[in-house]
């Protein structure tokens, strides 16, 4: 064994001389060389005093002393600190030796093979302990790097830049290393597979090992790698997991050394970051498809809502025809023939029922007319939007004790028929508001032009409403007004706004764009 010790530090030590690798710099290189020195003297200092002889048995044990130098140079400076130690204690020795007898020479020599051999069995172990050291230190570095860039890359929602960022993360630039990322096709998931390496192209397809061991972690969502013995390329693989769910793996291969353990924890860390941002994309996915289809949800809405008001104007518009042309002239009729009757000679108490007949029937005249208007105001389409809301105020004083003003302001001008007609039923509906809900004593009706908006502000001195404002859960008939409003004001791509307190009042303002068509 002691000649196999001497064989490996002579192959280790070949490198060492060919190599600027002593310590010549390090000031203990040269406290531990100066201790040797000072060895070599006091053998020599026992020799001239005669107290160290060929003959006794005490000679030897002087050389002996050189192995606390060697040793001390192995534990601070490992081979390259213990190797030239021990060349320098014999070189000092050799000329000493020369003049001693054949034995002596022999038993020193072999004093300084122990003492070799000593030094560097224990410089080698520290050498193998620091390289352990070095390789953990270098892993866990490499590990923190990777977990930064995996983490970087998992904040990414596109699947190709996290991929390939991915394995970019994963090669080590240091090795001929081949990785690769498979993805289980499933929801917001392709089916895929992406290889990279670090020495060269990267191959076009995975090889038969490869590629068994990465089914093998999909199928069993467990890290598999090869039996290292007896193969040319290592191999490990770990499963991406998804909320306990593997849809997919991540690999790596590698020659000559094996992967260690800290690569494959920094492979596991890889794919927990892997399965991270695999989660986000996915999820980010199924958000961006469930928010267009609420959109197009939206969309059928808002054109549903814009059908059926303007399918509720037609109707209004019809009845509003039809209340005239038909219910209204027969109403005239009626009237005009009982006006015959009632002026022919009839007893007095015929006359007496016929004229509370002709008050009725007055009085039902006046109120279709209103119905019609109110269905249709031709006002609105004859001479515009602020004849038609005139019309609303004076109808309203007209029929309650409030006082209802309105109020024009900037250069008025006609807008197209269905804003027009919009606006104008927002008026209405914030009127009828006020008259059914309000018990105000005063109204007023503000119109303010702009030049790229129209501000319509219906105001009153009521009792304000139980909740402001146009959300909230009260389903009051108030609160189904206001709701209708606000889609009303939608459709003029504009915005309502309801400002309210209990006891001052409410105010309605609506704000439309005015678009170049209007001006």
């Amino acid at each position: 064994m002691l000649s196999a010790t001497v064989v490996g530090v002579a192959n280790r030590s070949r490198g060492l001389l060919r190599g600027p690798d002593i310590p010549v710099r390090d000031p203990r290189f040269w406290i531990i060389q100066l201790l040797v020195f000072a060895t070599f003297g006091s053998h020599l200092l026992l020799e001239s005093v005669q107290l160290l002889k060929d003959e006794s048995e005490l000679y030897l044990l002087s050389a002996s002393v050189f192995l606390i130098p060697v040793v001390y140079a192995g534990l601070v400076f490992g081979l390259r600190g213990a190797f030239p130690t021990a060349i320098w204690a014999l070189l000092l020795s050799i000329p000493e030796i020369s003049y001693h007898r054949w034995a002596t020479k022999v038993g020193i020599l072999i004093q300084f093979v122990i003492i070799t051999a000593i030094g560097a069995i224990v410089a080698m172990r520290v050498d193998r302990e620091r390289a352990a050291a070095r390789t953990t230190d270098q892993a866990n570095e490499r590990l923190s790097r990777l977990n930064a860039t995996a983490s970087a890359v998992a904040e990414s929602l596109d699947l190709n830049h996290v991929l390939s960022g991915t394995l970019r993360a994963s090669l080590n630039p240091d090795k001929s290393q081949v990785v690769w990322i498979r993805t289980l096709r499933g929801p917001g998931m392709p089916g895929l597979t992406l290889i990279q390496s670090s020495k060269g192209d990267p191959p076009a397809q995975l090889d038969q090992i490869q590629e068994h061991l990465t089914e093998a972690a999909c199928l069993t969502g467990r890290d598999q790698r090869d039996d290292p013995a007896g193969v040319a390329v290592h191999t490990a693989v770990t499963a991406l997991m998804i909320e306990e769910k593997t849809v997919g793996a991540i690999g790596v291969s590698q020659p000559v050394d094996g992967i260690q353990p800290v690569e494959v924890a920094a492979l596991g860390a890889i794919a927990n970051q892997l399965g991270v941002a695999l989660n986000n994309i996915r999820n980010h996915a199924s958000t961006r498809e469930a928010l267009s289809e609420l959109s197009k949800a939206k969309e059928n809405l808002e054109t549903y809502i814009k059908l059926a008001t303007e399918a509720q104007e037609e109707e209004r518009k019809r009845l509003s025809r039809e209340l005239h042309d038909d219910i209204l002239q027969s109403l005239v009729v009626a009237k005009a023939q009982i006006d015959l009757v009632n002026a022919s000679n009839l007893p007095d108490d015929a006359h007496a029922r016929l004229a509370g007949i002709q008050e009725v029937l007055a009085a039902s005249v006046k109120d279709v007319r209103r119905y019609c208007r109110d269905l249709r105001p031709s006002l609105l389409d004859d001479l515009g939007l602020i004849d038609a809301i005139e019309w609303l105020v004076g109808d309203l004083t007209s029929r309650t004790s409030m006082t209802v003003d309105i109020q024009v302001k900037g250069p008025w001008r006609r807008l197209n028929g269905r804003d027009e007609l919009m606006i104008f039923r927002v008026v209405q509906e914030a009127l009828r508001n006020v008259e059914r809900h309000a018990d105000a004593t005063r109204a007023l009706v503000g119109l303010d032009f702009g030049e790229e908006s129209l501000a319509v502000s219906v105001a009153d001195n009521g009792k304000g409403l139980p909740s402001a404002g146009l959300t909230g859960g009260h389903q009051s008939e108030t609160a189904l007004g206001l709701r209708g409003l606000s889609e009303r004001a939608k459709l003029l791509k504009g915005s309502l706004s309801v400002k309210s307190q209990r006891g001052q009042g409410t105010q309605i303002l609506l704000l439309v764009p005015l678009a170049q068509d209007h001006q």
